[in-house]
């Protein structure tokens, strides 16, 4: 199964764009359960061994006899990854339209830690854990100067599970 699947080039385009989006999306969403994403990865690895099974019950019927066990396994698991970020496109579509119904809070956090390169990163603590979020840094601002002397003002809102979505931030003058 994995090697019709893998052998047709759209599908790498496909998983290039959903590894895209999954990547964009997910950085506005702080305090998702890491058993979330743990059931859903499993869940798409069960999906995908359910088609395996299919595929190979059909397969020894016809008494062809081509077995890669390593390549199978690797392929399943490159499978389950992007059916797992499919399922989690979803969810994190969900868990946004949830949040819209909720009241927008407001927030001043101090700002940990400032990374520039390919991508500049601000880093801060919510809830007792560190997050990061991209920055564009257009005023050409030091390292030092965004810590010392600049807060991360962050308007968020709860959705379910305590998860919070973040509909704007930006970085102000303490």
């Amino acid at each position: 199964m994995t090697e019709k699947i893998f052998s047709k080039k759209w599908i790498f385009i496909l998983m290039a764009i959903l590894l895209v989006l999954f990547l964009k999306e997910d950085r506005i969403i702080l305090n998702v359960p890491l058993i979330l994403n743990i059931c859903v990865f499993l869940l798409s690895l069960f999906i995908i061994f359910i088609f395996q099974y299919k595929y190979n019950s059909v397969k020894k019927k016809k008494k062809k006899k081509n077995n890669n066990n390593i390549i199978n396994i690797t392929g399943i698991f490159i499978l389950s990854f992007f059916i797992f970020i499919i399922l989690k496109l979803s969810i994190n579509f969900f868990i946004i339209k949830n949040s819209e119904k909720m009241l927008n809070e407001e927030i001043k956090l101090p700002i940990e830690n400032f990374i520039s390169g390919r991508t500049d990163l601000i880093y801060f603590n919510f809830n007792d854990k560190r997050y990061s979020l991209r920055y564009n840094n257009t005023d050409n601002l030091s390292r030092e100067e965004i810590v010392n002397k600049h807060i991360l003002h962050i308007i968020y809102s709860k959705s379910f599970f305590e998860i919070y979505v973040i509909k704007k931030y930006n970085i102000e003058f303490k």
